[in-house]
């Protein structure tokens, strides 16, 4: 069951008013994305509640009800658009359109050269319809352990978070190292040669990404998804989201992990100097890139 709507602390003057969610409406966040089966990881949703809470837009209508809610994570030239998402009681009164050319306006206003995103294919014509195209494949795929590791990761090195900075800004055409700083804290990075990959925190769902290898040295890389279950322990459960073709790929079902799914990886404006083929994996479940 939905949580009752809950009242904001802020003046609504007309219906359909966009701005920042209060503490207690991310109830309605979680609530409905669970419905969506939406898998929220421990901290994508802390930098969004904390460090890029100005990244969060949430819609209300006359009530000061919340309706729906979207988020933008922008970098140097590029940013993602992630988790639209809208009242199941509100479907189909043009509230997700409104949402999205909102955060579109946003990101462009700010100078903004490209936008990314991943798309099901029940959202891709409302992408399609703002200008985004389709530019490759994200898989999903999922590790389970029978039990959390109570191991606790020691703290991330310098020069490890700089040798992943410096693969993700090699791949990506610009550094993000302030998004990569905060999904790092508490994490475990793993470098072999020109690839590193992070092994995000959490305390149920762990994601591993971003992932990048310049060179896709099959050796390179088992060793590092080889040290990364080692890292567990034997437990929890761990997210990839691979870009699709890679041939780290063909790695994962060996190690143990399974295919959950698949969304559209689209793009507006150019993409500069993004090398793809060097991406294994993504920062996030397909929100912040």
């Amino acid at each position: 069951m939905l949580p009752e709507p809950l009242a904001s602390n802020y003046a609504i003057d007309s219906p359909g008013v966009i701005g920042s969610p209060v503490p207690r409406e991310w109830e309605n966040f979680l609530a409905w994305a669970e419905l969506e089966g939406w898998r929220v990881p421990v901290r994508e949703l802390s930098v969004y509640r904390n460090e890029l809470a100005d990244c969060v837009f949430v819609l209300r209508d006359a009530d000061a009800c919340p309706r729906g809610f979207v988020t933008v994570c922008r970098h140097q030239r590029s940013a993602w658009i992630g988790n639209l998402i809208i009242d199941p009681a509100c479907r189909g009164q043009g509230l997700g359109r409104r949402l999205f050319e909102h955060a579109v306006g946003h990101l462009s206003a700010r100078g903004t050269a490209t936008l990314w995103l991943t798309a099901s294919q029940q959202g891709r014509p409302l992408y399609e319809g703002c200008g985004f195209r389709e530019v490759g494949r994200i898989e999903r795929w999922l590790w389970r352990g029978d039990s959390l590791s109570s191991t606790r990761a020691d703290d991330v090195r310098n020069g490890d978070l700089y040798s992943l900075v410096r693969a993700d800004a090699a791949a990506w055409g610009h550094s993000r190292a302030e998004l990569l700083t905060l999904l790092a804290r508490g994490g475990q990075i793993f470098t072999s040669g020109s690839t590193a990959a992070l092994l995000q925190p959490g305390s149920s769902l762990r994601v591993l990404g971003p992932w990048l290898s310049a060179n896709l040295c099959p050796r390179a890389n088992r060793n590092i998804l080889s040290r990364v279950l080692d890292a567990l322990d034997g437990g929890g459960e761990v997210a990839v989201d691979l870009l699709g073709g890679s041939p780290v790929g063909a790695l994962l079902p060996v190690a143990g992990f399974h295919p959950a799914g698949e969304t559209v990886l689209m793009m507006r404006g150019a993409a500069g100097m993004v090398r793809l083929g060097e991406v294994v994996a993504l920062a996030s479940l397909g929100s912040m890139g």
